[in-house]
């Protein structure tokens, strides 16, 4: 019997690029097309091309990792930005239908709130406010 290495979590992981570029279906069980993260024109294409049979997965499109850290959980599921490619363009809407630049993303944040950082202290206040309530009302 072959010994089988064992991968330890701090481990470095090699992932095989061809993965990265999947784009699956709805449910989840079918490969249905591809991007590369390069250009986000090409994904708006590969989505119409999809839709015409199928409905893909939007909650995992390929090159997530290309949405810039500060924009992670708030501000991706607030806007909301589904992906972006390697120039800044990303993917945005709640059909997720529409093409917005990072800085025009920033801008948005910046002249709503004054900026991301401002948008994330009033969500953090209005989640403490939330829970402070909820206790409160537990407590009657």
């Amino acid at each position: 019997m072959a010994e089988i290495g064992r991968r330890f979590s701090l481990d470095k992981i090699t992932v095989d690029p061809s993965l990265k570029n999947k784009i699956f279906s709805a449910d989840g069980d079918e490969h249905i097309g591809d991007w590369d993260g390069e250009c986000i024109d090409d994904l708006v294409k590969e989505i119409d091309r999809i839709e015409e049979r199928t409905d893909p997965n939007y909650s995992s499109l390929p090159h997530r990792e290309n949405i810039p850290e500060d924009f992670r959980t708030q501000i991706e599921k607030d806007y909301p930005i589904w992906t972006c490619d390697k120039n800044g363009r990303c993917l945005v809407g709640d059909a997720g239908d529409g093409i917005k630049t990072i800085d025009e993303i920033r801008d948005f944040y910046k002249n709503e709130y004054g900026g991301i950082e401002k948008f994330k202290e009033k969500l953090r206040i209005e989640r403490e406010k939330f829970v402070k309530e909820i206790k409160e009302q537990s407590e009657e």
